[in-house]
């Protein structure tokens, strides 16, 4: 009897007691078991989530992490309890399997009401509950009160927040909510909870007027009656479809399905085998032929569905692998326990799979940190189940509360009567924070198509009784309406007319603006860049460069801005011409690229001026940039570029890639750092941008594609540029300035530039980049490194954007100057600070030279035109009005010169000219040249002196006389210097004469005759021409003077001349000796006028006296 009652026992109890094994014990080094609470009898939950429907999900899940290989060496050990959403059994079931069957996961039970005390429970233990079925209760969202929860079904609270976000959307604020009570998992009971939550969160936005339960013993007809007296957007939640579809059809009969009533019904099935498509249909096994009716009324409904087709279409395979592996081990579950009559899974299988493959993923987190202790953990374990991933039952979303995060769609019937998706509604994983996003274009011709393309209205303009209507417009508006259309004619005729004249002025503005752009290649004149050689010789030259060097200079630069560019001058300012070779068609496009490139202004942009298109070939005129392009900037090396400078000239070419990126222009395409200029303020200027349709035809030259990136490369001579393309090309420019070296440092690389370019179009792995070699001492930021190798990165798309360039460029730079002339002028106050000493002591020295320099420049010429060709500028020949010129000669010097060696002739002449220099030094006079032993002297010129020039050269003429007494000839002591002087005054030109070794020089008849008073001279005497005699006596006054008389001069005829003796305030002693001796008076010791001179004449003299008086008698 015992063993039979122990029998009976087993037999009783084998449902619950049935464990299943996966992974073989003996193989595993984790033993993981499993609890599951699921019904099995209930007539109401078999279709949701009966075990003979989806218990099979467990397997299915279970082969799923076992191909994924998640999960190795890990068994699992699952104890089945059966309860009927009972909460009593559920809590003793929890428990005992806790305590007794020491479970490290609990899955379910699927309901409700048991799950919210369930979770408690394995709250208290630490136990991991995952939750399944339609457990929808936004209450179990509470994370604090259920710490070790999770569950992948949706709450109902979210599902309230997507109805009240359809209700914002479309300016509704009333509704009534119905929903029914029957079914054992209570779902609409929970949602109306929730939906009441979600609308107080609208603050007040949405009011709900009416709410019912529609449950089997309520009247839907008097429901609806009060329905229609109350609201016009109604909220029906129902169980299944059948019910949808009798409630649809009730409110046809009760003719409110018209356009004035919106149904939402919100989608509580997980699985609807097919019901999508069939939502207005009967059941086949028993027809009610209103189909067409339920289809009609199902126009005034809007479904709430958080599955999309591809979802069900997937569903629907999943079905027939439960229901396949229901029979197959370890569950051998026959038709009889399955029962299953449409053979079909249980609605929300998909759930269950979801949970298990879910607790896999969080395991197997939580494994790999600690494999001995991690399946304990409920709370853990929650953490790591934040995640997604494709599941069973759609894409799962799991928020940090362990709730399933989901994306809800509008759907309803479109213009074909199918059923559509109208707008995706998207929750935030945290505090379900809702967007909708309309998935049409016009919500009239889409989701209101089926309503004459009119949204409906929560509170009707008639009122909820018809009793409201307010009168047609035309009856209370009739004279405004005919005051309305006269002004409407009104205003339609002046709106045509502003328009005419908007166009016109528009296609004004646009000739306007073509008219800036366009260039007449007569309004560019080329600078002059040389000087004539008649002009060169007619002045002195103003510096020491040779004139074969300077035409060797300028025929270079003029050879080498032949091929591609021309300097101007525009609007008397400087600018550059870009000349194109191909004279291509130019259209409107290319008028409105010019239009739009001519307005474009940025201050790292180099001013694009305007086109050329009548000279012989195309020339783009681009404003001067006077220190050239980067790229010469880096070749010559002549200056010192530390770190801040050259993030200064990134920066610059950053900021100028920026403008053109957000442009019309969009890229630049053939950035290098020669198209990188650089202005007076050492900003850099991005050129040659634009100009598309006439660059397309000019080729690339070798050297510049070493800027271009691989990609364009790839595409050939078609490649027109692109943005990333642009990062790339700044990238190889900013390894030029961070290596002060050319691009990819041709001059140490074995590769030749074809070979470069090749090997950067091919790619590889690493892809060939120039090298980036940088001083010790260098002050470069590592990041500044790592920013320009992410530029050049060989994908495009990994290269970041220029905009994204600028701002890490801007955050690399610590310091705070941002300006770079500020930079310039701290670095020279630091320099002056540390240089001062050795400037003033070079400064010093350099002034001594200069002195010296301008002490033997001033003995060669004379000051005012020394000065003149120090600061370059040209010495003009230059006519004088009024000089007086100064001849002298040493008497009988052939003889002493006979009597001497030539190095006694030397320094005899050394002597007697150095006692004149000395004299000459305190008078206003000028020593123009010696020549031998003869010595010519000027006043009045350069420097003009008034009437001085005379008396200055007098009086420096009796100085010479008198110096002549104290000068000797050491190798003749016997001999004496004479000199014979010669002085005229009159007009002359004067001017610079040579370019090797120039000379001031003296051109006019009145230097000859100042020499013919010099030879026609006496030894001893000052033979003075008439016209300097006027001047000394009767203009400045105070000298002595004696007539000669009527002498015969050559080249000149008879000339009246006179000797000057000395000055008035001299005394008789001190005059020099002469023919005539003025007689002493009262008034003065000497009388300067003569009344009668002698006429003395020497045999020359005589014979050409002779000669003259025959020709004129």
């Amino acid at each position: 009897m015992e063993w039979l009652l122990l029998l009976l026992l087993v037999i009783l109890y084998y449902p619950v007691l049935v464990r299943t094994q996966y992974t073989p014990y003996d193989k595993a080094d984790v033993r993981i078991k499993i609890g599951m609470l699921i019904p099995r009898t209930s007539p109401e939950l078999i279709p949701l989530v009966g075990y003979g429907r989806s218990a099979s999900a467990v397997r299915v899940a279970m082969d799923r992490l076992t191909r994924e290989g998640l999960l190795p060496g890990v068994n699992f050990t699952f104890v089945w309890r059966y309860e009927e959403c009972d909460e009593h059994q559920a809590i003793g079931y929890t428990i005992s399997l806790i305590l007794e069957e020491k479970i490290d996961l609990l899955v379910g039970p699927p309901c409700n009401a048991p799950a919210l005390d369930v979770g408690i429970v394995c709250g208290y233990y630490d136990m991991p509950l995952w939750l399944w079925g339609p457990t929808t209760s936004a209450e179990l969202s509470n994370l604090p009160r259920y710490p070790t929860l999770a569950t992948v079904t949706v709450n109902s609270y979210a599902i309230g927040v997507a109805v009240c976000e359809i209700m914002f959307q479309y300016g509704w604020n009333e509704m009534a909510v119905l929903y029914s009570v029957g079914g054992a998992e209570q779902r609409c009971s929970y949602l109306n909870q929730d939906l009441e939550t979600a609308v107080n969160s609208f603050n007040g936005k949405i009011t709900i007027t009416y709410r019912s339960d529609i449950g089997v013993n309520k009247d839907l007809g008097r429901v609806l009656d009060e329905v229609k007296t109350r609201a016009r957007i109604i909220i029906a939640c129902l169980n299944t479809a059948a019910e949808k579809r009798s409630f649809m059809l009730m409110a046809k009969d009760k003719g409110m399905t018209s356009n004035e009533y919106v149904y939402v019904l919100p989608e509580m099935d997980e699985i609807r085998q097919n019901e999508v498509t069939s939502i207005w249909q009967s059941n086949p096994k028993a027809p009610d032929g209103r189909d067409e009716e339920a289809h009609e009324a199902f126009k005034a409904a809007l479904l709430i569905d958080y599955e999309n087709e591809k979802a069900h279409q997937y569903m629907s395979n999943f079905s027939e692998e439960i229901v396949q592996k229901m029979n197959e081990w370890p569950f051998y579950c026959d038709k009889k326990c399955q029962d299953n009559p449409t053979g079909e899974a249980a609605r929300y299988a998909g759930h269950l799979a979801d949970s298990l493959y879910l607790y896999g993923l969080a395991l197997n987190k939580s494994l790999a940190r600690d494999r001995k202790n991690g399946k304990k953990s409920g709370s853990v374990l929650l953490m790591d189940a934040v995640g997604s991933f494709e599941g069973f039952s759609g894409h799962v979303i799991i928020g940090d509360n362990g709730t399933r995060v989901p994306v809800f769609f509008v759907m309803g019937l479109n213009s074909s009567q199918q059923l559509q998706a109208f707008a995706r509604i998207d929750m935030t994983e945290t505090g379900y924070i809702s967007t909708f996003v309309p998935l049409y274009n016009n919500e009239y011709s889409t989701i209101w198509y089926n309503r004459n393309g009119k949204r409906p209205k929560s509170n009707p303009d008639c009122g909820f009784l018809g009793l409201e209507c307010p009168k047609s417009f035309a009856e209370q508006y009739l004279k405004y309406i005919i005051i309305a259309i006269v002004a409407g004619i009104l205003v339609l005729f002046l709106a045509i007319l502003g328009v005419y004249f908007l166009i016109r002025a528009k296609i004004k503005e646009q000739e306007r603006l073509n008219q800036m752009w366009q260039i007449s290649f007569h309004s560019l004149t080329e600078p002059s860049s040389k000087k004539s050689n008649g002009a060169m010789s007619a002045r002195s030259m103003s510096s020491t460069f040779t004139q074969s060097a300077i035409s060797e200079r300028m025929s270079l630069d003029g050879e080498s801005l032949s091929e591609r560019f021309a300097f101007f001058i525009y609007n008397k300012e400087k600018v550059v011409g870009q000349k194109h070779a191909y004279r291509v068609p130019l259209n409107k496009h290319d008028f409105s690229e010019f239009r739009h490139m001519r307005q474009l202004d940025s201050e790292n942009l180099n001013k694009f001026l305007g086109f050329v298109q009548d000279a012989p070939q195309y020339i783009s005129v681009w404003r001067y940039c006077s220190r050239g392009s980067l790229k010469d900037v880096i070749a010559k090396g002549s200056m010192t570029i530390d770190a801040f400078f050259v993030y200064s000239l990134m920066r610059d070419i950053a900021s100028g890639l920026v403008a053109i990126h957000n442009s019309f222009l969009e890229f630049h395409g053939r950035l290098t750092s020669a198209t990188c200029l650089i202005d007076d303020r050492w900003q850099v200027k991005l050129s040659n941008f634009g100009l598309r349709s006439v660059r397309k035809m000019e080729p690339a030259v070798d050297k510049d594609l070493l800027w271009t990136a691989p990609e364009l490369l790839r595409e050939g001579p078609t490649a027109v540029g692109s943005k990333p393309g642009d990062v790339y090309s700044f990238a190889i420019i900013c390894s030029e300035l961070v290596t002060k070296a050319c691009a990819w440092n041709l001059e140490n690389r074995k590769e030749q530039v074809d070979e470069i370019i090749y090997m950067v179009r091919r790619g590889g792995l690493p892809p060939l980049r120039p090298d980036i070699h940088l001083a010790s001492n260098t002050d470069i930021n590592p990041a500044l490194i790592r920013l320009i190798t992410d530029c050049w990165d060989e994908a495009p798309h990994h290269r970041p954007p220029i905009e994204t360039v600028l701002t890490l460029l801007k955050s690399i730079n610590n310091t705070k100057s941002t300006n770079l002339m500020d930079h310039v002028f701290n670095m020279l106050e630091q320099y002056a600070s540390s240089l001062e000493e050795e400037v003033n002591e070079r400064t010093k020295e350099l002034i001594d030279e200069k002195k010296k320099s301008d002490i033997l420049l001033y003995r060669m010429l004379p000051r005012q035109v020394a000065d003149k060709l120090k600061v370059g500028q040209s010495v003009e020949p230059e006519a004088f009005d009024c000089v007086t010129i100064f001849f002298s000669d040493v008497v009988s010097f052939t003889v002493l010169a006979s009597k001497s060696t030539p190095l006694q002739v030397v320094n005899l002449l050394n002597e007697l000219y150095t006692t004149f220099d000395g004299i000459i030094d305190t008078f206003d006079v000028y020593k123009v040249e010696t020549i031998g032993d003869g010595y010519l002297c000027v006043s009045g010129l350069p420097h003009r002196n008034g009437n001085e020039h005379c008396a200055q050269i007098a009086k420096m003429s009796l100085a010479f006389m008198r110096s002549l007494k104290t000068v000797r000839i050491p190798h003749l002591p016997n001999e004496r210097i004479n000199l014979r002087i010669g002085i005229n005054t009159g007009g002359c030109i004067a001017g610079v004469v040579g370019l090797t070794m120039p000379r001031y020089c003296l051109f006019g008849d009145s230097v000859n005759t100042a020499s013919r008073m010099e030879s026609n001279g006496k030894p001893g005497q000052i033979h003075v021409s008439e016209e300097a005699n006027d001047f000394l006596t009767n203009v400045v006054g105070g000298f002595v003077t004696e007539s000669r008389g009527d002498v015969i001069i050559k080249g000149k005829g008879v000339m009246k001349t006179y000797w000057l003796l000395g000055q008035v305030t001299d005394r008789p002693d001190q005059l020099l000796a002469g023919p005539f001796k003025a007689p002493e008076t009262k008034d003065s010791p000497i009388t300067a006028p003569v009344v009668s001179v002698e006429q003395v004449f020497d045999e020359n003299e005589q014979a050409m006296y002779a000669k003259w008086l025959k020709e004129n008698k």
